[in-house]
């Protein structure tokens, strides 16, 4: 006996499958938006990641060369051994009471106290009253500004040099805590970025411009032939004889050279050949006609190609093949580039294996070969006639 399906059970697999064909359907859906998101996001990361190392190893670079340099004229520490402390001072803003000041400064402070009553008591009871230093500063300040008898009273002790106060000031002001420089380079390197350049943005835009204009300044030094022989020396002298260097820099200046010097090759066309035996086709580029003994021995027109490497076509293999096995393709240098350094992954748009285009190809061979035997079969014709009419003439002239 046959035996039947009961009722629940039959209610129970149409929600499973219901189910299971819902989160198929989901799937689906998640991957197609996946596909169309992630090479934009793949492409943001790329250039954010590019832009991030041009940033870290050019830019930041140059920016902190030009902050030193200017540092270096505008520093006015001094050594800390010129300086005095006195515990009477009062705390400043953003350091403390741990600061020096010059010993005329002092002697000053002294002198005032003799003939300020208010001071003296203001000493006895702890220290000089902080509005009476501040005062000073703001003399010091303006003295700054106005570019005259500049004269700073008081120092902030850093490593062996000591800072003007109003020049540490300037920068913590700026500074998050915690991340004040710890020498008197730093801070005016730090000074130099917000007095000179307003923000850090101005100051790399300033280093973009030098970057370019030094690298082109290297490119024309490079042309003149001394300048070429010393960095020939310099590779082969130097860079050349370091053994784990030599093969990194090797590496590197192949693709620098291929893809930024002038090429002497000249790609004709993008042709595929049939490499390393039948049946496995590679892309490879005319480079023009093989040599003439080749030729000669072949009995047949012969070209050379090159056959790029992946991922790095900056190599590869030059060969002479006959021109009539080699095929010619729809497609660009670049594209074939692309192609090789992917791994086959890239592939045009224009030659991309899709139904439409598979029946629009085969068409157009199918009719270049029909036109092919049609003119074979024109010429045949042709020859037929031509040779009845050489054997009709002798009757003719016989006839006649």
């Amino acid at each position: 006996m046959n035996e039947k399906t009961s009722p629940e059970t039959t209610s129970t697999t149409k929600p499973a499958a219901v189910s299971s064909s819902n989160r198929s359907t989901m799937m689906k859906i998640f991957f197609r938006g996946l596909a169309f998101v992630l090479p934009s996001i793949l492409t943001l990361v790329i250039l954010l990641w590019i832009g991030g190392a041009i940033y870290d190893y050019i830019i930041n670079p140059v920016s902190t060369f030009v902050r030193f340099t200017i540092a270096q004229t505008i520093d006015d520490s001094k050594p800390k051994e010129e300086f005095v402390r006195w515990e009477h001072l009062p705390a400043l803003d953003y350091y403390g009471r741990e600061y020096l000041i010059t010993k005329e400064f002092k002697e000053k402070l002294k002198e005032k106290l003799v003939k300020q009553p208010e001071l003296h008591e203001a000493l006895q009871g702890g220290g000089v009253p902080r509005k009476w230093i501040e005062s000073q500063l703001e003399e010091t300040k303006n003295a700054r500004l106005s570019e005259k008898d500049f004269s700073p009273k008081v120092y902030i002790p850093l490593g062996n040099r000591a800072v003007p106060y109003v020049d540490y000031l300037e920068v913590a002001q700026l500074t998050p805590p915690g991340n004040m420089p710890v020498t008197s380079t730093e801070v005016y390197m730090e000074l130099v970025t917000s007095r000179y350049f307003i923000s850090l943005f101005h100051l790399s835009a300033v280093s973009v411009i030098l970057a370019i204009i030094s690298i082109y300044f290297a490119g024309k030094i490079v042309t003149i032939r001394l300048g070429a022989w010393l960095v020939y020396r310099f590779e082969t002298g130097v860079l050349g004889k370091l053994p784990i260097i030599r093969n990194v820099y090797g590496s590197v200046k192949q693709v620098t050279d291929f893809l930024f010097t002038e090429r002497t090759i000249e790609y004709n066309r993008v042709v595929a050949i049939e490499y390393p035996r039948r049946g496995i086709w590679a892309l490879a580029f005319v480079t023009g006609d093989s040599l003439l003994e080749i030729t000669t021995a072949v009995g047949e027109p012969m070209v050379s190609v090159l056959v790029p490497s992946s991922p790095m076509p900056v190599t590869g293999y030059t060969m002479s093949v006959p021109r009539s096995e080699v095929i010619d393709l729809n497609i660009t240098i670049d594209q074939t580039f692309q192609f090789t350094i992917s791994c086959g992954v890239l592939v045009p748009p224009q030659q991309k294996v899709t139904a439409e285009l598979l029946q629009q190809e085969i068409a157009k061979r199918l009719a270049s070969q029909t036109a092919g035997f049609d003119l074979i079969a024109d010429r045949e014709k042709k020859v037929k006639e031509d040779s009845s009419q050489q054997e009709d003439s002798p009757t003719n002239d016989g006839t006649n």
